[in-house]
């Protein structure tokens, strides 16, 4: 039987370095290349299937005419879209190792986003998450599409009822064993309640939270246990105050000895911390990735600051470090003393970690299109679309006050004096053997993310952003959101009512002039 070659691979941003030693290890191994390799069948319409799998923060620039596949597959994030677009026009000009046309694909937040730009450098776009029935559908068409040469274009969206669909477990044997800082990650859940206006997150997994099968979790937990301290990728692992997945979850990451981090909602955890903190900290769990977006109260899962102080104190009374994250330009009331008073508060509140962001209009998210359409975004560059830049417009802070207030916020919370205010414990903690433990895992992350922030820090110029900006619009976006094209295309609940009448009909138009097969 032929062989066909499929490479997935995840890009880095543009002028991502040949391989070689990387400056710094990359968090942990993609979850998407995880389960695409592991979902690929063997054998497809005639054809035994060969996965490969490349990450460019690990591994280094992909070379496709070195590596000449047969099928190409790009997962990728809207900062690293126009790498993937490099990539899929490299791959124009080089044929595949039977000599026939490479056909390529694009998947993931961007191009789940954005397809018609998406669609406009490759042949077939996955929306949304990917079941194994979507991708053996996807596979089998890009494999018709070959003696063709990719002259028709079509996206793909999974069917509501194949979320059920049992998946295999991520395949892992293609990841560095040494190349990543978590040594291992896992997923237990997907979709968040909170429908937050700058984050894509409900756009493309629903506001609806899905708990993965109980068994596959299970088998997972095995895996991973006594493997070191590893990261559960989950939207939001707590979803609501009772807790009943995180709790069932937790009893069997201390049934296999797991170490652990994961990502939630102050709000939830607060409202039940007195019996989930302690369920937490037997079962494993080593820090909390806290949204705490504002310390203004404007957002409606925001408390009052004591809240967020005393969930801290809590959290570090079982021994769990807490990573408090904050987004600048979610509210108007906010003023250019905002990254002071934010990295202060952070400082008294003795977070162990913070991560800074501006509010960035993420294709996906509601707030791109009431940016679009309103004329706010200034800037066209994906790669400035990391929280790091503000690419939008704001009402009371200049854009250049935002570039270096971020910067400011990041410097003061990590210098020499804001980390002793805020580590320094005193004799009651040093007594405790919580502390320690909290505090050795704490000291290692917290060299890895200040290293990063200096090396991020040393290179960010006011003057070189400027001068990197694409201020022309993207005329694939303005035709997406074009007068007379439907409004709300990021609302997740709409999205939601579109795919629920999908399963009798296998194709629809959600994007016009683009067929869209639900498989």
């Amino acid at each position: 039987m032929p062989t066909l070659t499929i490479d997935y691979v995840v890009p880095d941003r543009l002028g991502t370095p040949a391989v070689g030693p990387r400056a710094r290890r990359a968090p942990m191994p993609p979850m998407s290349l995880g389960l695409l390799k592991a979902m690929t069948p063997p054998t497809l319409d005639g054809y035994d299937l060969v996965p490969r799998c490349w990450d460019e923060v690990c591994m280094g620039g992909y070379d496709v005419a070195k590596r000449a596949p047969d099928l190409l597959c790009l997962s990728s994030l809207t900062t690293s879209a126009a790498r993937a677009y490099h990539i899929a026009g490299e791959a124009r000009d080089v044929s595949g190792v039977g000599g026939k046309p490479i056909q390529i694909a694009m998947g993931g937040i961007h191009a789940t986003a954005l397809p018609r730009e998406a669609l406009a450098h490759v042949d077939a776009v996955a929306l949304g998450e990917t079941a194994p029935s979507t991708l053996r559908g996807m596979l089998s068409w890009l494999i018709a599409q070959r003696p063709a040469g990719g002259a028709e274009k079509r996206a793909f969206e999974m069917r509501p009822d194949a979320a059920a669909e049992p998946r295999p477990l991520p395949d892992w044997s293609w990841a560095p064993a040494k190349g990543y800082l978590a040594p291992w990650s896992m997923q237990t859940s997907v979709g968040c309640p909170f429908d937050c206006s700058f984050c894509s997150v409900t756009f493309v997994y629903g506001s609806h939270h899905r708990a993965l099968p109980y068994e596959e979790i299970e088998q997972e937990a095995a895996r991973f246990g006594r493997k070191g301290t590893g990261v559960v990728i989950d939207d939001n692992f707590l979803p609501n105050k009772l807790g009943e997945h995180a709790k069932r979850v937790c009893e069997m990451f201390q049934r296999h000895k797991v170490k652990w981090v994961t990502e939630l909602t102050a709000l939830t955890l607060y409202n039940n911390a007195k019996e989930l903190i302690p369920l937490f900290a037997r079962s494993g769990c080593r820090g909390l990735y806290l949204g705490i977006e504002s310390i203004s109260g404007s957002l409606s899962k925001s408390m009052d600051t004591r809240r967020y102080t005393d969930l801290v104190k809590r959290c570090h009374d079982y021994g769990i470090g807490v990573l408090g994250a904050f987004v600048f330009g979610v509210g108007p009331e906010e003023t250019p003393d905002t990254f002071e008073r934010t990295a202060e508060w952070g400082i008294q509140a003795k977070l162990d970690l913070a991560q800074f962001s501006i509010n960035t209009p993420e294709p996906g998210a509601r707030d791109f299109e009431s940016a679009v359409r309103g004329g706010l975004i200034t800037d066209w560059n994906w790669e400035h679309y990391d929280g790091a830049h503000p690419v939008r417009r704001f009402e009371h802070i200049s854009q250049e006050a935002m570039y270096q207030g971020l910067r400011n916020a990041f410097e003061w919370f990590y210098s020499a004096r804001g980390a002793w205010r805020r580590l320094s414990p005193d004799l009651l903690e040093t007594a405790r053997w919580t502390y320690w433990r909290r505090s050795l895992f704490m000291a290692a992350v917290n060299k890895y993310l200040s290293g990063t922030q200096k090396l991020w820090h040393a290179a960010s110029v006011y003057d070189r952003f400027l001068a990197d900006r694409v201020e022309e619009p993207n005329r694939h976006v303005l035709e997406q959101f074009a007068p007379g094209m439907p409004e709300g295309q990021y609302d997740a609940r709409a999205r939601n009512k579109v795919l629920q009448k999908l399963a009798p009909n296998p194709l629809h138009q959600v994007i016009p002039d683009i067929a869209v097969a639900s498989l």
